[in-house]
């Protein structure tokens, strides 16, 4: 059975990615002088293929290089696709500047500019594609025993173990772990290979056909790091080294650099960068669509309230939200407006005589939160999030709860993974704190879609809600 052939699946990427480079620019050529697109073909200016076939084998060579200058023919079966997306957009600019350098020296008036801004477009999209079909393609193969490589994990007995069962979950990566060397205190892992000692290991890597190596150890055991890496530094192996960092992140981390140097960022939030872009954007269609939906529900509750109790409609108050910056949450006015006259910030309870008749089955409801859909279009709330905290109870809270202020490093919201599993009002908050937290370390789209749809099931009526 066919298991390696790692020069094949290289020249494959190499000859892939030169066919659609090509074909990008041939279609940007017809797009450009062919396809009726006003503003970017004027009639009559179609010229010869001929000048933009010479231009484009000298195109396929810049991309070729480019890419191969950023790394796009190294091994990249344990990196994400988004790494290498934004690799191939690097390459590709890189590329695309030097093109236009070179038409605008040597063929400025042969070469249509409209042309190669299409050509770029097209490049990034074409190249997307076609690495994505060949990540498909592969990961098929080696779910099915071709293009394996061979690990061995150097390090603690726990991490050991802890690294080979997400080696194991993750099968499409082709990655198969040959075996352990156990080094510190640790005991040795049952289920994998004991292959030798460290002064062993050179001809441990021969004799097994080692091409990854990943070393895992304790934060007391980093001294053995050096001897290790000695060991090796005659092979071609990859090695992979993983910081046991765990008890320091609750959150995650990430790897930054700066100036050269590797940084890790400990409890770091998932929603920056595009995925900040993605959840306003959902809040923006989710709010207004519940603000179209309730209309009906907020007009009749507003003129409920002004009927039947003295005050304003709505009610804001001071809560503190992402990075612990405040701003003023509306709700409907559930209690008198002295409630707070005598006894000051205090959780409501039970019975409370400070709710309004209507303000207890609001509250009850969960109908009194509608207003912060409006929250949630000005910017400073999300449709889905921890709960937010008035600062008075955040500065007490803090000090009990071991990482509540990590609940800040995303958007308040108005209901989210607590509530819907039953966590609201006089309930834990050391509990609800575990499913703030699990929420943010586990955000996606997918995940704030599902709270949404569970709310409107489990989310609006609770005992717990005073």
């Amino acid at each position: 059975m066919l298991k390696r052939y790692p020069h094949f699946f290289k020249l494959l990427f190499q000859v892939t990615d030169a066919f659609v480079v090509f074909l990008c620019w041939i279609a940007a050529y017809y797009i450009r002088f062919f396809m009726n697109i006003p503003g970017i073909n004027p009639a009559g200016d179609a010229v010869s293929l001929d000048q933009y076939l010479v231009l484009a084998f000298i195109l396929v060579m810049i991309w070729f290089l480019s890419l191969h200058l950023y790394g796009s023919y190294k091994s990249w079966r344990l990196e994400s696709f988004v790494k290498e997306f934004f690799n191939i957009v690097k390459a590709s600019t890189l590329a695309f500047v030097t093109g236009v350098t070179l038409v605008h020296f040597f063929a400025r008036d042969e070469i249509s500019r409209a042309t190669m801004g299409i050509f770029f477009i097209l490049a990034i999209l074409g190249l997307t594609f076609s690495r994505s079909l060949l990540r498909l393609i592969l990961k098929f193969l080696r779910k099915r025993g071709f293009n394996q490589r061979y690990a061995l994990i150097i390090g603690h007995g726990d991490l050991i173990q802890n690294v080979s069962e997400r080696v194991h979950q993750r099968i499409e990566t082709g990655l198969q772990i040959r075996g352990c060397i156990v080094v510190g205190d640790g005991e040795t892992p049952a289920s994998i290979p004991t292959l030798g000692s460290i002064d062993q290991l050179e001809a441990i890597i021969k004799d097994h056909d080692i091409t990854h190596v990943i070393v895992s150890l304790k934060n007391t055991e980093t001294y053995l790091l050096n001897p290790i890496l000695d060991a090796m530094i005659e092979t071609h192996v990859d090695v992979k080294v993983i910081p046991d960092i765990t008890q320091y992140s609750i959150l995650g981390f990430e790897v930054e650099e700066f100036d050269g140097l590797p940084v890790l960022s400990l409890n770091q939030s998932p929603v920056m960068g595009w995925n900040a872009v993605l959840k306003r954007i959902s809040d923006i269609i989710y709010a207004s669509v519940a603000i179209l939906v309730f209309s009906p529900f907020l007009f009749l509750i507003a003129t409920i309230i002004k009927l039947t109790s003295k005050g304003p409609i709505l009610y804001s108050q001071e809560r503190m939200g992402l990075d612990g910056v405040t701003f003023k949450m509306y709700k409907f006015r559930s209690m008198r407006t002295d409630a707070e006259v005598q006894t000051g910030a205090v959780w409501a309870k039970k019975d409370d005589d400070r709710v309004t008749w209507i303000g207890g089955i609001l509250r009850k409801t969960s109908l009194d939160e509608l207003p912060q859909f409006f929250n949630v279009l000005k910017g400073d709330m999300s449709c889905v999030g921890p709960r937010p905290e008035r600062p008075v109870f955040v500065e007490k809270f803090r000090k009990e709860i071991s990482g509540y202020m990590l609940r800040h490093k995303v958007k308040a919201g108005i209901t989210g993974w607590a509530q819907i599993n039953g966590l609201r009002g006089n309930t834990s908050l050391k509990d609800r704190i575990e499913y703030d937290l699990y929420y943010i370390s586990h955000w996606s789209l997918w995940f704030d879609l599902r709270i949404m749809i569970l709310t409107l099931f489990k989310g609006f009526i609770s005992p717990n809600a005073y």
